[in-house]
């Protein structure tokens, strides 16, 4: 005997398919939860119709066959509240050669929702100028609690976290100038976390990296050269400019103190201030680069209660420079590396001027008890 069938989110009655047959009717509940599609990107589980007046694409099955996953992605000029929508530049993945400012404003889908992470799947922009101001292409992220620098450059792979205002909107504006020829795109995934959510940033966290190892890095961080020079046409920065952060690193059980090292064979991985160009070889990204003290009065990462890691020695001072990093230790909690850039890349009175600098690239390590 065939029976009617109802079926529902945790939110919505989606669709009713009714037979002749009454009162034979089977529930059937599901949660709009993440779904995997077959083109790397993640939707959520829905019913087909909804998920057809979200203007969504169908990429498979869940739920056990009785919803769809749902894959969402707009582009500019639109507004979203469904989660894990992908916005998307015009054309995507085709590069796109400017225009307008291109925005994104992202509503809560719901009460409970306290964060959006913004995860740059495939983000690439015009390098900043050679002083490091995101002047040619920029995208800016705000109406959130969290303040958000101005950022531009490639930044695929990096993951942001921005505390939602209430019910107040967070929106996202691409700038990309058609007067200069570059070959732009962007494909970023936005993610709503619930107030009770395991995965939710803490409070000052920009960045929140999880596991007992990994790789952090500076935004824009690369080992080509800035191709712009710079006001004293020198080659110029990848670093941007006016950056104040936390990268943050949740302590896994078992584990009690991290340690910090240059990623293995790339020498660029720690070039915050000084002339890369200038460097000698046998200096460049080794100890003998590294500095740790006052002199990092511009440029710098923070790392709190730091030991040297070959000796157990304390470095003394928790701010690191320079052209090269000594491996460290630390044992403060939580575990979070503070990053901090001024506005001038230039040289000041007190400073020479930065050349060719990258920015860094570290893996850190946890330490288990």
């Amino acid at each position: 005997m065939r029976t009617a069938s109802i079926v529902i989110s945790t939110q919505h009655v989606l669709f009713i398919d009714t037979f002749a047959v009454f009162p034979f009717v089977s529930i059937v509940r599901f949660a709009n939860t993440e779904c995997s599609t077959t083109n790397s990107m993640n939707g959520t589980c829905l019913a087909r119709r909804e998920c057809n007046n979200l203007n969504g694409t169908i990429t498979g099955t869940c739920a056990t066959r009785r919803g769809r996953c749902c894959v969402v992605s707009r582009t500019c000029g639109t507004t979203t509240n469904v989660n894990n929508t992908y916005f998307t530049s015009p054309g995507y993945p085709a590069a796109y050669a400017g225009g307008p400012a291109c925005s994104m404003i992202v509503n809560r889908c719901n009460s409970n929702i306290c964060q959006l992470r913004i995860d740059f799947m495939d983000l690439v922009l015009a390098q900043p100028d050679g002083d490091g101001n995101c002047v040619t292409d920029s995208i800016s992220i705000t109406g959130g609690n969290t303040i958000v620098p101005l950022l531009c450059g490639d930044l695929t792979g990096q993951t942001i976290f921005v505390d939602f205002n209430g019910n107040t909107a967070i929106t996202i504006i691409v700038t990309a100038t058609l007067a200069t020829t570059f070959s732009r795109r962007w494909n970023i995934k936005l993610v709503q976390l619930g107030c009770d959510c395991p995965g939710i940033a803490p409070n000052g966290c920009l960045q929140y990296y999880t596991g007992t190892t990994g790789t952090i890095s500076s935004f824009n961080y690369g080992t080509a050269a800035n191709t712009v020079l710079s006001a004293s046409l020198v080659t110029g920065t990848r670093q941007i400019v006016n950056l104040n952060y936390g990268i943050c690193i949740r302590m896994e059980a078992g584990y009690c103190a991290i340690q910090y090292a240059q990623v293995a064979n790339d020498a660029f991985s720690f070039t915050l201030t000084g002339d890369v160009e200038g460097a000698d070889n046998t200096v460049l990204g080794t100890a003998l680069g590294a500095v740790n003290n006052g002199n990092c009065l511009t440029d710098f990462v923070v790392i709190p209660n730091p030991t040297v890691a070959a000796t157990g020695v304390a470095v003394g001072t928790d701010r690191f420079c320079g052209l090269g990093f000594v491996t460290v230790q630390s044992g403060a909690k939580p575990f979070v590396l503070y990053v901090v850039t001024n506005a001038n890349e230039g040289a000041t009175a007190a400073t020479p001027p930065d050349i060719a600098n990258r920015g860094f690239s570290l893996t850190y390590t946890q330490i288990a008890c």
